[in-house]
């Protein structure tokens, strides 16, 4: 039976080549999309699941008074974590961790990598795999664990257990720090991330923090514990510590604490104020978006497979009406069509998985914070997703054609008066939904090139282009260097500062007689607005010679801070932060969208910092000319600076490059959508033109008798396919630009608003490529000869 079954069913598939490659080509590339979304969606949720104890593991963090808001926070005072075991009974183990930019060497090689300061129980509650040595090893304080990678760098081998790397310290004698152990570098589905962990005592040793400051946070707390419940129960009893926090940090004063879990770390990390773990899971919309895509491109190649199958099974009758004569039954009928369309699907999944083996490399590597790789041998769920796929797949394409031409009676079969062909009810909403999904991937894909070239093309409030910075440790050397690069001509400006737009800065509450708010403060140096190009509306910028007035009680405000009091006139007004400074408006400046185009812009302070506590040197060039300017500034660190690798940033990459970097790869996934959309819907209506044209080719050739012109045949034939193109057109271009905007929302605050323009011209481009796909056909069948068309069987 399982012979003949496969016989008939190569037969079927051999009779109809061109449709079948077809249908497999389009049923393969949406698989691999198919395959591409479960992956990124895999990744996005499996976060930090490799620790052994992931379901016991929480985090606290505190809660801070901000005008009367209890706004989370991810830090945590670092004394809590010394206290937090003996007032909870249920925690197991506890550990702090801190995350510091440290610089290394070996000999002459010199890196800068970070190091995790933790407790003793860190190791026992992550899963941080060890490959050689002691996990605890580094409760020595002269002794550090390192991860494979940096072992690599530094000795040029794995293990290197026994040898000594040298700590650099500012302002002190370097340390000797003897390997303990080596472990597994955290891969990019760790929310922690780091190279080196140290015992927190080292923490305290080497940046002279006391133990019982109260004042000081630190980056993480974690507990572990088999208890669910401590998420609401270790807040209340963990309270007191607040009034003690509050008490000395009156400027960021704590209102209580809160506790999440490992699962919820992952997705809050990015939204909360002060986190500073190295990672966080993918953003909601980089989830979202490639399930869209699959979903759509898969219902594309289904909706060709059905549209096709019901086309076809004209071929089929007479095959239909003789097996049910001599005793088939309807049910045997259906798993025979039911077991081709599986065959058919498998093939299909065994060409997806070919795609692929290029497409997910490609997708990985449009995104640096994530890695994505097809494995069959480690990856269980990936067998039973295809699997499931493959049965979805087959049901859902071939379902309906199978129970569709099981169905008629053998009689009307074998006396020729029955005919099935494209022009089915189902047929034409199929082809509507095909052509409404491919209207929809342009549109979506047309309205975010709309919105990148949008947001290329925003003034930012201040220069985005050639802005160069490079982070040193303390004022003195940013002085030492600003003095030997200022006097190169590739500088245009230089300056001095503290923070920078979008990559330090801080809020504080403020207020005045009558109103009060939370404002983001920018500490900076002389010349500052100057080199960013921030443009002055009223008053004046800092100056030389009004410098030590402006130190005190000084500011520049952004329009935003004066329309939020309600500040007419500006200058001049009064504020007091901390309930105590008192500062004075001098200027006021044209609103900079502080970081980028993802949050709102808000009330902005600019305040004058003193040259001591100023570390970041902002240079000016020539955007022709910032790649030679960062070489030269890399070789003048290395004749100033001689203990570290240089650190050079372009404010372009390193700032606003994420945002760029965002735009580009969902365009890009946007116009791949488009372009397998179109693709897929114009071979299915060219596949359902074939067809009809097939079913139709005796009435074109009594038409062309009776003196039809082609131009007649052309429009009878093409009219009710381009009717339906039309109304699905409109329809997905409404849908499309509704949901663009959506997406948009919930990715940037500021982007272009998808209209008419986002729809008009995707609607009008399907509308040429239907046309173009179809009359070519129809054209050559008109001008056939009548005689060969009526003797066509």
């Amino acid at each position: 039976m399982f012979k003949n079954f496969f016989k008939v069913t190569i037969r079927s598939l051999l009779k109809s080549k061109l449709f079948v490659f077809i249908n497999i080509v389009g049923l393969g590339l949406a698989l691999a999309c198919c395959i591409v979304a479960f992956l990124n969606y895999e990744f996005a949720t499996t976060f930090d699941k490799q620790h052994a104890n992931y379901d016991e593991l929480y985090q606290v963090s505190v809660r801070i008074d901000q005008n009367g808001s209890q706004v989370p926070f991810g830090i945590v005072p670092m004394p809590l974590g010394t206290v937090i075991k003996s007032e909870i009974p249920s925690i197991e183990r506890a550990s702090r961790f801190e995350r510091a930019g440290v610089t290394i060497k070996r000999d002459n090689n010199v890196f800068n990598r970070t190091m995790a300061f933790v407790d003793q129980d860190f190791m026992a509650m992550f899963t941080f795999p060890v490959l050689y040595g002691n996990a605890e090893s580094y409760h020595e304080l002269s002794t550090v664990l390192i991860s494979d990678r940096t072992a690599i760098s530094l000795f040029g081998k794995k293990n290197a257990v026994g040898e000594t790397i040298e700590l650099v310290l500012t302002g002190k004698p370097n340390i000797l720090l003897t390997v303990g152990a080596v472990f597994e570098e955290p891969g990019l589905k760790s929310t922690l991330q780091f190279q080196l962990i140290a015992d927190f005592e080292n923490f305290y040793r080497n940046f002279n923090i006391k133990k019982d400051d109260w004042s000081q946070f630190t980056d993480g707390l974690f507990i572990q514990s088999k208890d669910p419940s401590i998420v609401e129960t270790a807040p209340a009893l963990l309270q007191k510590y607040a009034a003690v926090q509050a008490e000395v940090k009156k400027d960021l004063p704590a209102s209580g604490f809160w506790v999440q879990t490992m699962d919820e770390l992952a997705f809050n990390s990015r939204d909360l104020n002060g986190t500073n773990l190295g990672n966080e899971t993918l953003h909601p919309a980089h989830i979202l978006v490639p399930n869209i895509m699959a979903v759509l491109i898969l219902l594309l190649a289904c909706f060709n497979f059905t549209n096709t199958a019901i086309a076809m099974s004209n071929r089929r009758l007479k095959e239909i009406g003789i097996r049910k004569t001599v005793g088939g039954s309807r049910a045997q009928l259906v798993v025979q069509f039911l077991g081709e369309n599986l065959v058919l699907c498998f093939l299909a999944l065994l060409l997806g998985l070919l795609f692929s083996l290029w497409l997910v490399p490609k997708y990985s590597d449009m995104w640096p914070n994530m890695d994505v790789f097809l494995s069959l041998r480690n990856n269980p769920s990936m067998i039973v997703f295809l699997i499931s796929s493959l049965v979805l797949t087959a049901v859902l394409a071939g379902g309906y054609p199978a129970i569709f031409v099981s169905r008629f009676r053998p009689v009307a079969i074998l006396r020729g008066n029955l005919k099935v062909g494209s022009s089915s009810i189902l047929s034409k909403i199929l082809l509507g939904f095909q052509m409404l999904i491919s209207v929809m991937a342009l549109v979506f894909g047309f309205a975010f090139v709309q919105n990148s070239n949008f947001q290329e093309g925003l003034d930012l409030g201040y220069n985005r282009e050639g802005i160069l910075m490079v982070p040193l440790n303390n004022s003195s050397e940013a002085e030492r260097f600003r003095a030997v690069v200022q006097t190169n001509p590739l500088i245009e400006g230089a300056a001095l500062t503290n923070g920078h737009v979008g990559w330090s800065s801080y809020r504080r509450a403020v207020k005045t007689e009558d109103n009060e708010g939370e404002v983001t403060i920018l500490d900076i140096g002389l010349n500052y607005m100057e080199t960013l190009g921030f443009k002055v509306l009223e008053g004046r910028s800092f100056t030389a010679e009004n410098q030590e007035v402006d130190k005190q009680n000084g500011v520049v405000i952004n329009q935003k801070m004066a329309s939020r009091f309600g500040w007419e006139e500006p200058i001049g007004q009064q504020i007091t932060m901390n309930d105590s400074i008192r500062l004075t408006v001098v200027g006021m400046v044209k609103d900079f969208y502080t970081f980028g185009l993802w949050a709102p812009i808000e009330p902005m302070i600019l305040k004058l910092k003193d040259d001591k506590d100023l570390s970041m040197l902002i240079a000016k060039v020539d955007p022709k000319q910032a790649g030679a300017t960062m070489d030269y500034l890399e070789s003048t660190w290395s004749e100033v600076i001689k203990d570290r690798p240089a650190r050079v940033y372009s404010h372009e990459i390193n700032v606003l490059g994420e945002a760029r970097d965002v735009n580009k790869n969902i365009v890009t996934m946007f116009l791949f959508l488009a372009v397998i959309a179109v693709v897929l819907s114009a071979i299915g209506l060219f596949t359902l033109v074939s067809i009809n044209i097939q079913s139709r080719t005796k009435e074109i050739g009594i038409r062309k008798v009776l003196g039809a012109s082609i131009a007649r045949i052309t429009t009878l034939i093409n009219r009710p396919f381009l009717i339906i193109v039309g109304i699905a057109s409109v329809l997905g271009g409404a849908v499309s630009v509704y949901f663009a905007g959506i997406l948009m929302g919930s990715i940037w605050t500021y982007h272009v608003t998808p209209g008419l323009t986002s729809a008009l011209i995707p609607i009008l481009t399907i509308q040429l490529i239907a046309l173009l796909s179809i009359s070519g056909k129809v054209i050559k069948m008109a001008k056939r000869n009548p005689v060969e068309s009526l003797r066509y069987e």
